[in-house]
């Protein structure tokens, strides 16, 4: 469809319409004109389905939020009329200690707990009483404990002293605190959340005898919040999912009293922690210092603030600024209610407060998804029903041709081009069928043509020389010291700004790499560049010697120490005084060694073998490693502490695979090298020579690149190296450049099962060799394999061939021995 309306800008729409029907199968045209306005009809259907379907839920849900908020603000204030008109009858009769007293204890049968407080304030301190309720049980507070209470009953506010008989003043929520030293023994203190009602109370004679105070426990007022959020609510209909639902009160200035608990838990303390998590505002406020007020930038709370100084209710939607964190996917339904409260049956209520009821419901999110499903499902069934109908009639329609182009996939398939030969099923298949094969014809003549010149551009192509990259030459002496480490690639110019750091320092140094990285080469440029470049570079190969040559090359003996000790012998550290040390292999280092090297590097003194006395030097140590000494330490074949002393600072060398584009840079390095060793002029690569250098995985790194290049320059009887000069060490075991024939077995003997393995030419020569002996050392596999086989080299094959299970390995470091596995080797 893209492609014909590209085509419609270059020329007019019919022509391009036309032109591009006319490529277009019968299957395709009837697919693309039938199905897509199908989904377009049910898209269209499903999208004003969910537009309307959603905004009757949203109507739902906000109208049964409202109605659960306007019932709990209803609730509050019948439960504050019911406490209104119980002052109001107490107080029409003359109130005396005893009265007061039953009516406290009596209201625990109609009201329950709702009162916490009562007391008569008269004149006189004899005519003034408080009583407390503690469960079930009434308290008599003595005149001293009413005194030291923090907002005792006793200090009557100026709007209830203005009062006329029958009103009654509904007071702000506070904080009320009775001292424990009050209450006799054992001490107890008080703490209640309270709102006080008071009215006048008059005597025998109907004048004013003083006033009654009744005050409400505010966790009732709670609980009543808590009751309509739990599933015992009185407008419960069905069973909610358990989102975060909330209601608040709040007082008409906007401070936020108390918030909903669990209903299970009547006695849990007042508290608004949850609606106040992650908001801004004012804490506290006279009389009541769990109160919240919220701050001007929570707009959504305060418009519903002035809804309800203004008497009105409503509904807020859309996430709020305030509350408890929203649970996703859910839609929120913000009510708010204003409670009210008159003093008087004459006179009109008065906003004291109101209710916000934060309700959060996943029923629309669920009715959506629900809508998609069912339009999926559709649309797919349609789709479905369409294709099956369409794929049908193609098929009958189109069956001749399928048939034909059946063939000629199959040609593709097999590789090979020939004619088609299938009956005539019509004319039009007939004329199809006959262009196919002159084409067929026409093709395998080409081809044939093609494969000539192809064969004689590859010849040409793999003789062709190649000029190869002359190593960039590094200026000063810098680029002196280092000029053996040739290449331009990213990874070796990292490893030569991380030698200059190095060598301008006099830490001891940690090189890693795999055999033939040149991490000898490392060494000595990081000597050259250092300040001790002046001074001896000795390096010591801690792989090569046995355990006691090498504690003597290390640090020396004196004359006597042993009975070919003729003379005093300086060891490689007093050798290498003020100069840099290298330790090479330092994996394969005994035991006995690595604790010797431990102590010498730690206090830079060491006693020479035979004597007792300790020397000072004055050496660099520079540790070169082809193993992961993390896995020696792990085993335990290498000490943690010597690690930690060695990686001071650590070099990493990398390997030639991941520095190929240095490959063509180091065969013309080599080539030059060997050319000017060996006499032979101006030797050079073929193309396919340095193509064949490319495709090789390098196990031995630069130094096999090295070898292969000298090998093939010796070997090589003209100027130009061609890909067949260039020989693998895994596949020149000798120095002849070929195996020879294997000697045939003598009467009855069997071939070792390892040989039958795949391996180098190389491993094998080596193995039939050792096939008599029960194990062998790495030494002796490097003898069995040619005189030519580098001793790194060796450890890599038997590495390859213990990782494989031909060769068992037993012991470890200079005492390590080798055994086949199979019936020669005992396995």
């Amino acid at each position: 469809m893209l492609r014909l309306l590209r085509r419609s800008t270059r020329s007019g729409p019919s022509e391009t319409y036309l032109k591009g029907l006319s490529e277009w199968s019968i299957r395709k045209k009837l697919l693309v004109f039938l199905i897509p306005p199908v989904i377009a009809i049910l898209g269209a259907t499903g999208v004003i389905l969910n537009v309307f379907s959603n905004r009757y839920i949203d109507m739902a849900l906000g109208r049964s939020s409202l109605t659960l908020t306007l019932a709990q603000a209803h609730e509050l204030e019948t439960m504050l009329e019911g406490c209104r008109e119980d002052i109001v009858a107490l107080a029409h009769r003359p109130m005396t200690r005893e009265r007061l007293r039953n009516f406290l204890e009596a209201s625990a049968a109609a009201r329950g707990l709702l009162y916490a407080e009562a007391a008569f304030v008269g004149e006189g301190a004899d005519n003034q009483f408080v009583f407390l309720r503690s469960g079930q049980e009434v308290e008599d507070v003595p005149a001293d404990a009413v005194q030291q209470a923090k907002n005792g009953p006793l200090v009557l506010s100026r709007n209830a002293v203005s009062l006329k008989r029958g009103q009654v003043a509904l007071s702000e929520l506070i904080d009320v605190y009775y001292p424990p030293a009050a209450f006799g023994a054992p001490p107890r203190q008080r703490d209640l959340t309270l709102l006080r009602l008071t009215t006048p109370a008059v005597d025998a004679k109907g004048r004013l005898a003083g006033y009654l105070v009744l005050s409400v426990d505010a966790r009732q007022l709670r609980n009543v919040l808590s009751l309509y959020n739990s599933q015992r609510s009185p407008l419960l209909g069905y069973n909610r999912t358990a989102e975060n639902r909330l209601s608040l009160f709040l007082d008409e200035r906007g401070w936020i009293l108390f918030q909903s608990e669990n209903s299970e838990d009547q006695a849990l303390r007042i508290s608004v922690e949850t609606a106040k998590a992650g908001l801004s505002g004012d804490h506290g406020k006279p009389g009541y210092d769990d109160a919240f007020r919220p701050g001007p930038r929570h707009e959504t709370f305060w418009r519903m603030v002035a809804g309800i100084q203004q008497g009105q209710s409503g509904i807020e939607r859309g996430e709020p600024d305030f509350g408890p964190s929203k649970i996703a996917s859910s839609e929120d339904y913000i009510g708010y209610a204003p409670v009210r409260f008159r003093s008087s049956p004459d006179e009109t209520p008065s906003v004291i407060g109101g209710i916000v009821y934060i309700d959060r419901s996943l029923l629309p999110r669920a009715a959506e998804f629900g809508q998609f499903n069912i339009l999926f499902m559709t649309t797919l069934g349609a789709i479905v029903t369409m294709a099956g109908c369409i794929i049908v009639l193609g098929r009958v329609i189109t069956k001749p041709i399928l048939r034909l182009a059946e063939e000629v996939r199959s040609m593709r398939q097999e590789g090979r081009l020939h004619e088609i030969d299938l009956p005539d099923s019509d004319l039009d298949t007939a004329t199809l069928k006959r262009a196919v094969n002159n084409l067929v014809a026409a093709l395998l003549s080409k081809e044939m043509e093609i494969k000539a010149r192809d064969e004689r551009l590859r010849t040409v192509r793999a003789r062709e020389k190649v000029q190869l990259v002359a190593p960039v030459s590094r200026q000063g002496w810098q680029g002196e010291a280092l000029e053996d480490l040739v290449g331009e690639s990213p990874a070796i110019d990292r490893l030569l700004q991380r030698i200059r750091k190095i060598a301008v320092t006099d830490a001891d140094v940690l090189i890693i790499g795999e055999t033939g990285t040149g991490k000898e080469l490392t060494a000595e440029a990081i000597h050259r560049l250092s300040p001790r470049k002046a001074m001896p570079f000795i390096s010591i190969n801690c792989g090569a010697l046995d355990e006691n040559l090498l504690m003597d090359a290390l640090f020396g003996h004196v004359k006597g120490a042993f009975s070919e000790a003729k003379s005093d012998r300086k060891g490689a550290f007093l050798a290498a005084d003020g100069g840099t040390l290298l330790l090479d292999e330092i994996g394969n280092a005994s035991p006995r060694v690595q604790q010797a090297l431990l102590r010498a590097l730690s206090v830079r003194r060491i006693s020479p073998l035979g004597s007792d006395a300790e020397q000072p030097f004055d050496a660099r140590v520079i540790s070169a490693t082809n193993v992961n000494l993390k896995d020696l330490v792990a085993g335990g074949e290498f000490r943690e502490d010597l690690y930690y002393r060695l990686q001071v600072l650590a070099v990493n060398t990398p390997a030639l695979r991941d520095r190929q584009d240095d490959i063509p840079v180091l065969a013309g390095y080599f080539l030059g090298l060997a050319a000017r060793r060996m006499g032979k002029g101006d030797l050079a690569l073929s193309r396919g020579a340095l193509d064949k250098l490319l495709r090789h995985d390098w196990p031995g790194n630069v130094r096999e690149l090295k070898n292969c290049i000298i090998r093939a320059s010796a070997l090589a009887e003209r100027e130009l190296i061609l890909a067949e000069d260039i020989h693998f060490e895994d596949e020149v075991p000798g120095e002849a450049g070929f195996e020879p024939p294997p000697a045939q077995p003598a009467a009855g003997a069997v071939e070792s099962p390892s040989l039958d393995a795949p391996l180098s030419n190389r491993q094998r020569k080596a193995l039939r060799a050792l096939l008599d002996q029960p194990t062998f050392s790495r030494k002796e596999y490097q003898d069995a394999g040619g005189s030519d086989v580098p001793q790194r080299t060796a450890q890599h094959d038997l590495q390859d061939l213990v990782a494989r299970g031909i060769v068992l390995k037993e012991g470890r470091g200079p005492a390590t021995r080798y055994r086949l596995a199979g019936p020669h080797g005992g396995g």
